[in-house]
């Protein structure tokens, strides 16, 4: 990093001009500090002599950060998504999908309450989710996946143990084991 001292003049939106004897040590992007500003102003110089450097400031939109735990990955699923009283109902697209969440593509998306319900072809029950942005005919969504625990498999008197009375890690037929892996969207064998 270079630092040098100059003065500025010719400032309008675009840019300015800076002179300084020191002027060809700078590289092309600068950060000019401007008194009675808080934050420096970022530049890329157009044109240089000897004494003099004209400067365009640049100015960025601040991306907003991944806030996302998981990969996201592309996908085409036709949806139905419902408000959670059902009196809502609308046509989507999942555009993209991770285990924690999607994002929607819609006509009227904007219109979707916070709480919504999902229901995908191949999956026997609703997914519950919560959109958490709304923009551009797209949402992103929080999937809230409701899992049953070993209790609620006790109680229905199979002690956490599949139909068959096994638990899906003992060997079956050929003497291989047996696991289903699971995935956003349902189950892989």
């Amino acid at each position: 990093m270079t630092c040098i001292e100059a003065s500025a003049s010719n400032f309008d939106k675009a840019g300015c001009r800076i002179l300084s004897e020191k002027v060809c040590s700078l590289r092309e992007v600068i950060g000019l500090r401007i008194n009675g500003l808080d934050k420096m102003l970022r530049g890329r110089i157009t044109s240089l002599s000897s004494n003099q450097a004209d400067v365009s400031f640049v100015f960025e939109e601040p991306t907003p950060s991944e806030k996302r735990r998981e990969r996201r990955r592309e996908v085409s699923i036709p949806v139905q998504v419902y408000d959670r009283a059902r009196t809502i109902s609308m046509h989507c697209r999942i555009i993209d999908a991770s285990k924690s969440g999607c994002r929607l593509e819609g006509p009227c998306v904007q219109a979707l309450p916070s709480d919504i319900s999902l229901q995908i072809r191949g999956l026997g029950l609703p997914v519950d989710g919560r959109v958490v942005w709304c923009r551009d005919g797209h949402a992103g969504v929080e999937l809230l996946w409701e899992f049953s625990s070993r209790g609620d498999m006790r109680a229905l008197g199979q002690g956490g143990r599949g139909a068959d009375g096994s638990s899906g890690d003992e060997p079956t037929d050929g003497g291989k084991k047996r696991r289903r892996r699971g995935g956003a969207f349902g189950s892989r064998s």
